[in-house]
């Protein structure tokens, strides 16, 4: 209970952060960063429960599976995002 909570609060205080700072993102990273998100939850929330009913293969497999695809989201908006800057 108390994982979720803190992982909500760094999740508004990311986008919080976001939406306030001088990155500018399409409307589009906006979605993929929300999916991102989405597949970095099911990770979570997989491997607790996984690993609570003992099953450390399969907690790992799903960590995996939900994990690495939330990274390459994660890794395409960043980069998105470091190309749209502008140095002045």
């Amino acid at each position: 209970m108390l994982l979720w909570l803190i992982l909500g609060i760094v999740i508004g205080a990311g986008l919080l952060f976001l939406k306030n700072s001088s990155i500018k993102l399409a409307w589009f990273d906006w979605v993929v960063l929300v999916l991102a998100i989405v597949f970095y939850i099911l990770a979570i929330a997989n491997y607790n429960g996984s690993m609570e009913e003992l099953e450390p293969r399969a907690a790992m497999f799903l960590l995996a599976s939900f994990g690495i695809p939330a990274l390459l989201l994660t890794v395409i908006v960043v980069v998105r995002a470091l190309r749209g800057r502008t140095t002045a």
